[in-house]
């Protein structure tokens, strides 16, 4: 039966799909074009060595085989639909002779199967929990846009334009805050030494993500040395008028 010919790539998408709902590569995106990128290439591939004489192809098959699951993990990255069970897709259509023999009918038996198994996902995983998390993706598929100087610093500090009252207003009631300016914690929240040090230590990465760590070090080492100054300017100021007055 056809469906049973890609039992170890459908196996192990069964059991992503139904044991690890929250994983990325269970969501639909993954699942479907995954395995429908992977059969189309390793279909490809195949029917690319099969002009090549039997004996030629049968030594070759591990090379074809090779380059299919290649090619179809290359293209996954690319497009980010990554499903690991989809590199056996594009693999046994080069290295199982009964799907060889069903040529590029194998594309749409993958898809059938894949679809069927999506729907039995959908139906059994939102009885106790959520199927999908996404249905599409949950991070950008383009290049991410420089953001500007305006958007850094709103993102540093915390506040949205669209709801920066109500976020300043968590801010300083319920909520710990933690921005390029310091740690804000509310007055009912009593932290242990630990806890306040593991805060301040993620402050400090953030100073350093938005280069503004190496600038406070440097202002508190002027603040620090114009001090020391003025400490020995006042220490000579004191001296010399002790001098004076006892030569007086």
């Amino acid at each position: 039966m056809c469906f049973g010919t890609d039992r170890t790539a459908q196996g192990a998408t069964a059991v992503l799909l139904y044991g690890a709902t929250e994983a990325p590569f269970s969501q639909p995106r993954a699942v479907f074009f995954g395995h429908t990128f992977c059969a189309i290439i390793g279909v490809g591939i195949t029917k690319a060595y099969l002009h090549l004489s039997p004996a030629a192809f049968a030594n070759d098959l591990w090379l074809v085989g090779s380059i299919a699951c290649a090619l179809a993990t290359t293209f996954m990255v690319m497009t980010k639909t990554i499903h690991p069970p989809s590199g056996g897709t594009a693999l046994l259509a080069a290295t199982q002779a009964d799907l060889r023999a069903l040529g590029w009918y194998y594309v749409p038996v993958v898809i059938l199967s894949v679809v069927l198994m999506m729907a039995v996902g959908l139906i059994l995983n939102n009885i106790q929990q959520q199927y999908p998390i996404y249905w599409w993706t949950s991070i950008p598929l383009g290049p991410t846009l420089p953001k500007t100087e305006r958007e850094i610093k709103t993102e540093a500090n915390g506040i949205d334009t669209a709801n920066g009252a109500r976020q300043a207003k968590i801010g300083r009631t319920a909520a710990i805050l933690l921005n390029i300016d310091g740690v804000f914690v509310p007055e009912f929240m009593g932290l242990t030494y630990d806890q306040r040090a593991v805060l301040d230590e993620l402050q400090m990465k953030i100073e350093e993500y938005y280069g503004v760590r190496e600038e406070k070090e440097r202002r508190k080492s002027e603040t620090l040395s114009r001090e020391r100054s003025e400490r020995r300017s006042t220490g000579e100021r004191r001296s010399s008028g002790e001098r004076i007055a006892n030569a007086v």
